[in-house]
């Protein structure tokens, strides 16, 4: 059976607003929000470590930067502010107040302590996500003592 060409582009036509339309009625976000893993702009003002922080470092991080198996990868755990304070084979990882000196900036750039930035996946950590880890850290790395990332396999929801 032939089908019509305006059969054809009304199915195409369709198909291409599907994405669209599936966003806008099942997205939780709002209009002028971004994914929290992976936002395209610097937060103006004080960094909140829960909506700003913790998706970027579970996403990039807590895969292998977890207790489980923080002694293949240079024994830091990520997973409590205090871990990230004092683990690793450099502990500390994190100088609150001093993003220059902080090993976790530095590990994640191209000229960074590591033969390749990390994560060690072609998803590099750069632009707004890069900016968004230095301006906590110098605002002082805040961090609340009662959040403990979970690996990202483990997120359901953000």
């Amino acid at each position: 059976m032939k089908t019509s060409f305006w059969w054809q582009l009304l199915c195409c036509t369709a198909l291409l607003a599907l994405p669209l339309a599936c966003r806008n009625s099942t997205s939780s976000l709002d209009d002028d929000e971004e994914y929290p893993s992976w936002p395209t702009k610097v937060p103006a003002g004080k960094i909140n470590f829960e909506k700003d922080v913790r998706p970027i470092l579970i996403i990039n991080c807590l895969e292998c930067h977890n207790n489980k198996t923080a002694a293949q990868c240079g024994n830091l755990s990520l997973e409590t502010r205090k871990l990230a304070l004092t683990t690793g084979n450099h502990a500390p990882v994190l100088i609150p107040g001093n993003p220059d000196s902080s090993l976790l900036i530095l590990a994640l750039g191209e000229n960074g302590i590591h033969e390749e930035p990390m994560p060690p996946t072609p998803d590099k950590i750069w632009g707004a996500r890069m900016e968004i880890l230095r301006k906590w850290i110098a605002e002082g790395a805040e961090w609340p003592e009662d959040v403990t990332l979970v690996h990202p396999g483990k997120i359901t929801e953000w």
